[in-house]
């Protein structure tokens, strides 16, 4: 199996504090990987801020709209920092979902207390919050910080039968 299918990202209180430990990471995806792993969420928000822009005649990402709402190629292209911040502030959790699918993550699967076999199913590295993504020798980076061991936590920490 890819390391990366044990690669989670943390969706309820994304980027809030933690009680576990937090661990810098930085993932390194090419850059031509990028358009086959966002194409149809990225042209989707392209859409959305398009349509948004003409009922409501302002932007709110006035950059978007100036470099004429432009598809991930041509953000690669000629937008890198735009694209950065697009990601970082809008598109990490499907960026996330998309590796993590290419790599054959497999999401939780129901489970009780205890029960070994279903906890392996489970992130060993669970990214909180993504906080820098820059570009760089035909590579997007991306920075921030994240917990080990999710699915040890569960089985040590979890319920309390009584």
């Amino acid at each position: 199996m890819h390391p990366l299918a044990f690669l989670g990202c943390r969706e309820l209180n994304y980027g809030q504090r933690s009680a576990l430990p937090l661990h810098p990471f930085r993932l390194s995806v090419p850059e031509a990987a990028l358009a086959g792993l966002l194409d149809e969420p990225f042209n989707s928000f392209i859409q959305t801020c398009r349509a948004d822009d003409l009922q409501y005649e302002e932007s709110d990402l006035p950059e978007l709209k100036e470099a004429g709402y432009p598809d991930i190629t041509a953000m690669l292209a000629g937008h890198r920092p735009l694209l950065a911040d697009m990601l970082l502030d809008f598109m990490i959790g499907d960026l996330l979902a998309a590796i993590g699918r290419a790599s054959g993550y497999q999401p939780p699967r129901a489970r009780h207390w205890g029960d070994m076999e279903a906890a392996d199913g489970r992130a060993y590295f669970t990214i909180n919050e993504v906080r820098t993504v820059t570009f760089a020798d035909g590579q997007a980076l991306f920075e921030g910080q994240g917990y080990y061991g999710e699915y040890v936590i569960w089985l040590t920490h979890g319920y309390v039968r009584k």
